[in-house]
């Protein structure tokens, strides 16, 4: 049996994130094929580092996860090395605003001269783990395929470019500032294949990085929704109300930054017992007030009961290349709302023929909103489980990822 492994930042039953997420349902289902490893860190948050596990080896549903120490983390040091390469990010972006850079990136296809600054920033980074770089290094030879997930996390850059001729990049790739680094034309270029979620994230990689994109295809993942835990015990746990919109993802400003104040003056315009929830790890300071509720971290059962029991579910991120909490939520035929500055989830409404809906402004999002709380969702649920079904079904997904791992 051939061996694989997947390089992720976090891995683990304590763990939430969408990319991790994917990672795990992607290699539990390979198992049956392949022997798999993960290669992983030892912390779980993001802000300090600070090591959460305290195994170099664990295993959980057939998988082997080796984990690895991190660098000692300075973040002062990181934040100047950051500013000190934001400079040649800034040229990038500014450049792919104008509409150029799809241009310039054909003449000019590795920006290997301005990288240095991103070398210094990614092994300053709080996950960077030479440790687990070593490793690579003296077991490449022994994996079939190399799965490095998430093009932004230095371990994924560096560990997939050990052995570029065996790896396979799922980039999760959205418009935002860490897609400019100039180092990264490498990873783009030089990796064996490259899994994209969706067509616009590969339209995407292309308007930044030109034709010398390397060989790659639209690969996404399937849906997984685990059994719900039961109403009482859910409700008794987290004190729910029975009338709730769901937030699920990190708490933090980049994600909710918008959602609280506009969800609070949606209340003042349209006065009831509704409620917002925010289920996720918190790295934020709370906003006090009697419509909020946080739930803090909960397992995939919690979760599911959540999505089940509330009268829609919001996802204000503008960063996706997927969105699972979407296709979760589709695919139980509940209605969601989503930000339309994400591109993808923007082509999620408009493919599913608007079973989920996506707002454009704060008036946008009250409008939408009053919409799906007074309309009837029979249809649209229909509709929903559908697209999910005929889109991203397992077998389709697995038959895709094997079809590259064994072309190896």
């Amino acid at each position: 049996m051939d061996k694989i492994c997947f390089i992720i930042l976090r891995y683990g039953d304590e763990v939430d994130g969408g990319a991790e997420k994917h990672c795990r349902m992607l290699a539990e289902r390979l198992v049956e094929r392949y022997e798999v490893d993960i290669l992983t860190t030892k912390f779980i948050d993001y802000n300090t580092f600070a090591p959460f596990y305290k195994n170099n080896i664990d295993h959980l549903n057939g998988v082997r996860i080796l984990r690895f120490d991190s660098i000692d983390f300075d973040s002062q040091k990181r934040d100047r090395l950051w500013k000190k390469a934001l400079r040649f990010q800034k040229i990038r972006r500014n450049l792919f605003r104008l509409k150029s850079l799809k241009f310039i990136a054909e003449l000019f296809p590795s920006w290997k001269g301005m990288a240095k600054a991103d070398v210094d920033y990614f092994t300053s980074h709080g996950s960077y783990s030479p440790a687990m770089l070593s490793y690579i290094n003296d077991h490449h030879q022994d994996y079939k395929a190399i799965i490095g997930i998430t093009y932004s996390q230095p371990n994924t850059f560096f560990g997939t470019l050990v052995a570029p001729e065996k790896s396979i990049l799922i980039p999760t790739l959205h418009e935002e500032r860490e897609a400019f680094r100039p180092i990264l034309t490498q990873l783009f270029s030089k990796v064996k294949h490259i899994a994209f979620n969706t067509d616009e994230e590969r339209k995407l990689a292309f308007n930044i990085f030109g034709s010398h994109v390397a060989d790659n295809s639209i690969v996404a993942v399937g849906v997984d929704v685990a059994p719900p835990l039961n109403k009482v015990e859910l409700y008794n746990k987290f004190h729910l109300p029975e009338n709730y919109l769901l937030y699920f993802g990190r708490v933090c400003n980049t994600k909710v930054r918008t959602l609280i104040p506009w969800f609070l003056r949606y209340k003042e315009k349209y006065p009831s017992d509704l409620k917002l929830v925010l289920t996720g790890r918190i790295f934020m300071d709370k906003t006090e007030h009697p419509d909020i509720i946080y739930t803090d971290f909960v397992s995939e059962e919690e979760k599911t009961a959540l999505i089940e029991n509330a009268r829609a579910v919001i996802n204000p991120s503008q960063y996706e290349s997927l969105s699972l909490l979407l296709l979760e939520t589709m695919v139980m035929g509940k209605p969601i709302l989503v930000n339309g500055k994400s591109e993808v989830m923007k082509e999620h409404c408009i493919r599913s023929n608007y079973a989920a809906q996506y707002y454009s402004s704060e008036s946008d999002f009250q409008l939408k909103l009053h919409q799906i709380l007074e309309g009837d969702a029979s249809l649209m649920r229909s509709m929903s489980i559908s697209y999910v079904e005929n889109n991203y079904s397992w077998p389709l997904i697995l038959k895709k990822l094997t079809h590259i791992i064994d072309a190896i």
